[in-house]
């Protein structure tokens, strides 16, 4: 063989065990993983994600909660008497304008005579017909005089502003107790939207307005009256028990919705229309300045106070409890407990976002 053919298989030879090793170096590293960390000690599969950290910072917060909405007109209010009678007076008639507190009508009862306690009348002296010179006598039979009946009137102002509607009785007709005897028809809107439970939270300071937005209409304006609550609290509409106010009687707007929603009064001299589309947005606060801010995610309790997991030099989380201020439900001030370069944990133990739980709940310890 001539020595540039041997040249030729040694060279070939030589490739040949150059891509062996490469391709049993790719196999190791693809199926089998590296067997040493970098200080070259074994490395032991433990099918756990070490917990994601992060470095508190500071920032500035804005508490801006938007919630869309519809545009609703006031439901009727009925006014009922507290009393039963005659319809005596109507100070207001149907179609008219009333503000709340204005005098709307008068009921007139009458106490039944035979509680009326008789007059003692004084005796009268008789004649004497034979002689009328002669001073008469005195005539001891006791006069009959049927009692008075005694009236009461009683005034119902207007619970609420609006147009006075058509009423029930007419004049001097029968009233009865408790049962409506007029209606008023609110010219009054409000912007009724829906907040989650959570939410509610980022209100806890009871901001009493809202900025209110329609497209394709008026420029944006303040709403007031902002009130938020479920079914069993929630006022939205000026719906007044069914019952009546006495005059100088303070009344109260009655309640009705459901669910955690909130309102506010569209103001007079905005033009609305019942089932407008709306977006509010609620200015609930503002950080002073720079703070210390932390996720979320990684709190415990959002609502002053609560706790966080302090990572130490050592790598291990300690709860560390902390004081807290305004949030915009993705990051909360914390005003005390925490500083600025401090490093906790990302997500709270035990939560579904933590990393380690989705490994541990994924992957049985000691495989992957």
């Amino acid at each position: 063989m001539s020595k540039t053919a041997v040249r030729r298989v040694l060279f070939r030879t030589f490739w040949a065990v150059i891509g062996l090793v490469v391709a049993v170096s790719l196999f190791k590293l693809a199926f089998t993983g590296s067997t040493q960390d970098a200080d070259g000690a074994p490395l032991t599969p433990t099918g756990k994600i070490p917990p994601e950290e992060v470095v508190v910072e500071k920032g500035t917060i804005s508490n801006s909660l938007t919630v869309d909405g519809t545009i609703v007109i006031d439901k009727p209010v009925s006014v009922s008497s507290s009393v039963s009678g005659v319809l005596a007076h109507r100070f207001a008639e149907t179609g008219a304008r009333v503000k709340k507190g204005d005098k709307l009508f008068q009921v007139r009862t009458e106490e039944p005579a035979e509680a009326v306690e008789p007059v003692d009348e004084p005796a009268e002296e008789t004649e004497d017909a034979e002689n009328p010179d002669e001073p008469g006598k005195v005539d001891d039979a006791p006069v009959e005089r049927a009692p008075e009946p005694v009236y009461h009137w009683y005034t119902v102002v207007a619970p609420a502003s609006g147009v006075v509607g058509s009423y029930v009785a007419d004049l001097m007709g029968d009233v009865a107790e408790d049962g409506v005897v007029v209606s008023i028809r609110p010219t009054t809107f409000h912007a009724v939207g829906a907040i989650s439970p959570l939410d509610r939270y980022r209100l806890a300071g009871n901001p009493d307005r809202a900025t209110v937005t329609i497209e394709g209409g008026p420029k944006p304006f303040t709403c007031t009256h902002l009130r938020i609550g479920d079914a069993a609290t929630e006022t939205i509409t000026s719906d007044a028990p069914e019952g009546e106010m006495m005059e100088g009687e303070s009344g109260a707007e009655g309640e009705s919705g459901a669910g955690a929603r909130i309102s506010c009064l569209v103001p007079e001299k905005v033009t609305v229309f019942d089932g407008l589309t709306m977006t509010m947005t609620i200015d609930a606060g503002k950080s002073d300045g720079d703070v210390v801010t932390v996720p979320v995610t990684a709190v415990t309790g959002l609502v002053r106070e609560g706790s966080v997991w302090v990572v130490g030099e050592d790598g291990t989380p300690t709860e560390q409890p902390v004081k807290l201020g305004v949030t915009d439900g993705k990051v909360v001030e914390v005003t005390s407990g925490l500083k600025a370069g401090d490093s906790i944990l990302r997500y709270v133990p035990g939560s579904k976002e933590s990393a380690g739980d989705m490994a541990a709940e994924g992957m049985p310890e000691g495989e992957m």
